[in-house]
């Protein structure tokens, strides 16, 4: 074994147990946030078997749909499955981006390009900012992306240096390009900028022949068009739409919001304060102070990106794919939040490598001294965030102490105090976010919620509240009927039930409760058999399927 095969093994080796240090103590942190919806939520990965559902639950992201099904099968809802598999994932992921990093280096003619690559890769491996696509379960979908995305550009690396070496290995290396492409294609809709990085790498680093002529093999991308022709029509045959559409934002207003997200994530992959899981961002015009500023910084940014490529290509590639793989969630998709930090997950390795490939040879000993005594402040602020996602009312607490004048952070609060039985502290919650926000529907639900979970008489008050803002609010409609059906007030809990119905058709919750009802106290046996047919029809996984299975054959016997 080579000195640079034992540097490669131990550096990786070193990095990946600092991780594990800094990550194990949250391995059983809890399911907050979207993990209650998009994981354990999720009823489509609760059955290995019934595979076609979970690869059609969402056709860009079947590979991580995958991994959260094969956890459930074997942790259920004990989360420390779930947070051993994202460790392991960042763990490799790291790897793969030392590995890309030391190819790259060596493409650009870097001096030193393994001791660069394991620099960079070991501060970004530690950084608090990569906390959130690690710790928080449904960050893993930008970890696994990056994963394959990194081997592709690994791969991609390999080749341009196989056909400049003329080795005969480049078709080789090409066929794991692909392979790693499509990988990265099902976990996240954000790979879809791959093929514009791999060309990147070809375009500034390895296009030129020995007699100093630009060389690009343009062939060898028509597998790439034709694989993001492919996850177009998969998209829209599956979904509808191409692009999701969350709310309803002017494209203007979008492009100036996320101009000065851009600014703050740049912000916190350089000095990592003011971290949280819920960023309150709000829409910024064109005209406004803050749009003004973050176009200027941009602008900036963009400028300054140019001289730097100028004078160092291997940073220019850096800079120009750590902004390539934010644009698809940082651009002209409006989504709700329009700033996560998950999001910025690969964005943060690029940043770091352009730095560390822009030191001169002469210094790198010194960067590499300077590099180790900045691990350390990083670390502890890992430690630090960590320590806050091990409780999601902390995670909480932190975001309304940062926007304690936005509704959805109160909300945030109250239902993870909601979630810890915590009902007085959640009610206090839910009444300052509809204080706030006096339409915020959800509020109001939640707020009945924790009132009757405390035997309040007062509960259907804030359900009501919610149907006079919006009469076909189905949520309040349920909680009606459900709390009716526990008083054995069977007609009104009929009337609430049929109300969902009427504006939501496909509300499975409605239909059981109508089938018991009409199973039951209010017997119509040819009601009954319609609403459980509706429930199996509708989510054959829904929780109570089996309870309705037996219900049919029961009435049909």
């Amino acid at each position: 074994m080579n000195t640079d095969a034992l540097t490669r093994r131990l550096g990786w080796l070193a990095i990946a147990a600092a991780v594990a240090v800094l990550y194990w103590p949250v391995m059983d942190a809890p399911f907050v946030y979207d993990d209650k919806i998009e994981v354990i939520g999720n009823t489509t990965i609760r059955f290995l078997d019934q595979w076609r559902a979970i690869l059609l639950y969402n056709v860009s992201r079947t590979l991580l749909l995958l991994t959260y099904a094969v956890n459930y099968h074997y942790s259920a809802a004990d989360p420390t499955g779930y947070h051993i598999t994202n460790l392991v994932i960042h763990a490799l992921t790291v790897g793969a981006g030392v590995l890309m990093a030391e190819a790259v280096g060596r493409l650009a003619g870097r001096p030193r390009p393994l001791l660069a690559a394991l620099v960079a890769g070991g501060l970004w491996a530690i950084h608090p900012m990569g906390t959130e696509a690690v710790t928080y379960i449904t960050g893993r979908s930008e970890s696994l992306c990056a994963l394959w995305c990194f081997t592709a550009l690994l791969c991609q690396a390999n080749a341009l240096l196989a056909r400049r070496d003329d080795t005969g290995t480049a078709k080789f290396w090409r066929l794991g390009v692909l392979v790693a492409f499509g990988a990265a294609a099902i976990c996240k809709e954000v790979s879809a900028v791959t093929p514009a990085a791999l060309f990147a790498m070809e375009w500034l680093l390895g296009g030129r022949r020995k007699d100093g002529k630009r060389h690009i093999d343009w062939a060898w991308m028509v597998p790439f068009v034709l694989l993001v022709g492919l996850a177009i029509v998969a998209r829209l045959t599956f979904t509808g739409q191409l692009l999701p559409r969350e709310v309803d934002r002017s494209l203007s207003v979008q492009l100036t919001t996320q101009a000065w997200v851009w600014l703050r994530y740049l912000g916190l992959w350089l000095a990592p304060f003011g971290q949280t899981l819920y960023h309150h961002v709000p829409d910024l015009t064109f005209t406004s102070a803050r749009g003004i500023a973050g176009w200027l910084g941009v602008g900036g940014l963009v400028g300054g990106g140019v001289w730097w490529g100028r004078r160092s290509p291997a940073a220019g590639l850096a800079l120009l794919c750590g902004a390539l793989y934010l644009l698809p969630s940082s651009s002209i998709v409006p989504l709700k939040e329009s700033m996560a930090e998950h999001r910025a997950y690969q964005t943060g390795l690029w940043l770091l490598l352009a730095i560390t490939w822009s030191v001169p040879a002469r210094h790198l000993k010194r960067a590499g001294i300077l590099a180790a005594v900045v691990a350390l402040p990083l670390a502890l602020a890992t430690q630090a965030r960590n320590a806050v996602w091990s409780s999601e009312v902390a995670l909480w607490e932190e975001a309304v102490r940062y926007h304690p004048e936005v509704a959805e952070a109160w909300y945030g609060l109250g239902d993870a105090w909601r979630f810890a039985q915590g009902y007085e502290r959640a009610e206090e919650a839910f009444q300052e976010a509809v204080a706030l926000d006096p339409d915020y529907l959800d509020a109001w639900n939640n707020l009945g919620i924790v009132r009757a979970e405390q035997g309040q008489t007062d509960a259907e008050d804030a359900w009501r509240a919610a149907l006079r803002i919006s009469p076909g609010y189905c949520k309040a409609h349920n909680n009606l009927g459900s709390l009716a059906y526990r008083q054995q007030r069977w007609d009104v809990a009929i009337a609430e039930f049929r109300s969902t119905i009427a504006h939501c058709p496909d509300d499975v919750v409605a239909h059981y409760s109508l089938g018991n009802l009409y199973a039951g106290p209010r017997l119509n046996r040819e009601r009954a058999i319609v609403h459980f047919e509706a429930v199996l029809n509708l989510e054959p996984t829904f929780r109570f399927a089996a309870q309705a299975r037996q219900k049919l054959l029961e009435l049909t016997w």
